[in-house]
């Protein structure tokens, strides 16, 4: 397993690791799960801006509901 080292100044170590404790997860936790969510925001971020230039170029059908039923033979 890597180790990475981040350095903080004396009032970020004192916020971060009174939000982890208080949230009872190690510190080292709470940062990967940051970092997690911040990369998995941007990938959502992609993919709508993907999806919303499909829609400009006409490029999405939309079903409603009726045509839905409709082919899936329900």
């Amino acid at each position: 397993m890597g180790t990475i080292e981040v350095r903080l100044n004396d009032r970020e170590q004192k916020v971060f690791e009174d939000y982890a404790e208080r949230h009872g997860i190690p510190l080292s936790s709470m940062m990967k799960q940051a970092l997690e969510e911040r990369i998995e925001d941007e990938l959502d971020l992609e993919s709508v801006k993907s999806y919303e230039a499909d829609v400009q170029n006409n490029n999405v059908t939309v079903y409603d509901y009726d045509e839905t039923k409709q082919m899936l033979d329900l």
